[in-house]
């Protein structure tokens, strides 16, 4: 009897046919990141790239509410958005050590606090440019939801021994005083969120083992910070300097916050 199965007759149960179905198979969304990057460009531009037309028209507001002298004018610059403002901002040329150096980068300082509570964190601050007077690029990423909202406060190293402390607070004030010690050979309140330590020697202009010491410096500032529950969050070349040029060119300046809700002892979250 020949026991070869008829290759039309149907499957037999449990066959093929009778099988269970494959289970629906939904392909992983893609994963998207926005990026988005602001610059500062000549002595007087803000150029916004990327942005959505809303986060825009935002920080245009803040920095018509930051900057004392206001707005002259906005336009598309290409693919951007540029704001000019009146007056120099960006300038480092001499006499600018005043209040517009200090509302300058309470400008940055604001821009940068708006970005954050609209979700945008700072990846990098990058110098791209070989132009002569160039100035850092900051680069973004959007992220959701925004993070905690925090106070703000920035450092600008001034001069070759000055520091100058912008909207910190008394306590880290002083605790920047005793930490530094012998290396303060002056310090004053110049104006209401302005204080001024001056140091001894010129650590920003350092030579031989005076580098060494300016460094360290810095840690002892970082370690300020932390103990006032701040952390540095940028670091930022905002000013016109031709580079190779000592007599001109500006130091970075520090810009670092804390969660509103800090607590002392409470750990430190770096952005």
């Amino acid at each position: 009897m020949d026991e070869r199965k008829d290759p039309h007759a149907p499957p037999e149960k449990g066959g093929l046919l009778h099988s269970a179905p494959p289970p629906n198979y939904t392909p992983p969304a893609t994963f998207q990141t926005s990026f988005a990057c602001v610059s500062l460009h000549m002595t007087d531009r803000i150029r916004l790239l990327r942005f959505p037309s809303a986060h825009v028209q935002q920080i245009t507001a803040i920095v018509k509410q930051t900057w004392t002298r206001g707005i002259q004018v906005t336009r598309p610059y290409d693919a951007s958005n540029e704001i000019k403002l009146r007056g120099n901002p960006w300038s480092s040329s001499n006499g600018f050590w005043g209040d517009d150096r200090i509302h300058a980068r309470r400008l940055v300082c604001a821009i940068l606090a708006g970005l954050f509570d609209l979700g945008w964190v700072l990846k990098a601050s990058v110098d791209i440019s070989k132009k002569e007077y160039d100035k850092d690029t900051l680069l973004f990423r959007r992220q959701t939801p925004p993070p905690p909202r925090c106070r703000w406060i920035c450092f600008s190293f001034d001069k070759g021994d000055r520091l100058r402390l912008i909207d910190s607070p008394s306590e880290l004030n002083n605790s920047i005083l005793a930490a530094c010690g012998v290396k303060v050979q002056s310090s004053k309140q110049v104006a209401p969120g302005n204080f001024e330590i001056k140091f001894r020697g010129w650590p920003w202009q350092a030579n031989g083992t005076e580098t060494v010491q300016a460094r360290l410096l810095l840690l002892t500032l970082l370690e300020c910070l932390e103990q006032h529950g701040f952390s540095l969050y940028a670091s930022i070349d905002q000013d016109c300097g031709p580079g190779g040029d000592s007599r001109r060119t500006e130091a970075d300046t520090w810009f670092c916050n804390r969660q509103l809700d800090w607590q002392p002892g409470a750990p430190i979250y770096h952005s």
